[in-house]
């Protein structure tokens, strides 16, 4: 198995080598989406192109905010404050994309999705950062 390390000579992405910056990213992509699936299924039951609709202003404010992260050197999988960039990031440009668009942006979709995003894009890098404090922990006992 591959150390999860990189060595010197390893180009990093946001503080990850690039296959874990990429697999950081399909994780952060994957709860936009299931935000947008969501969202058709409460309020929607259009095609599926729907989903593509309501998730690309924010899939553009999570590329925005990624690459912030890259420029920055944060690591990726940590909840602060890359988790924090991402999510804030995500949801603002999302949402202004959103209104220039002419969607509607109705308080409680303001909230619901400020919430949603933060428990997920914040949640999956806290549970990571735990998970790997824990397993070091338990090593060096």
């Amino acid at each position: 198995m591959s150390s999860t390390k990189p060595d010197a000579s390893s180009p990093l992405i946001a503080g990850l080598v690039p296959r874990w910056a990429v697999a950081a990213f399909a994780v952060d992509v994957f709860f936009v989406l299931l935000f947008a699936f969501a969202g058709r299924q409460s309020h929607d039951s259009g095609p599926a192109l729907v989903v593509l609709r309501i998730a690309w202003p924010f899939l553009i404010g999570l590329a925005v905010a990624w690459a912030v992260l890259i420029w920055r050197r944060w690591p990726a999988a940590r909840a602060w404050p890359a988790g924090v960039v991402v999510w804030l990031g995500t949801y603002v440009i999302g949402m202004v994309l959103r209104g220039l668009s002419g969607e509607g942006l109705a308080p409680a979709f303001l909230v619901v999705s400020l919430l949603f995003l933060g428990i997920t894009l914040v949640g999956w890098r806290g549970y990571v950062s735990a998970k790997l404090h824990y397993r070091s922990r338990r090593l060096a006992e």
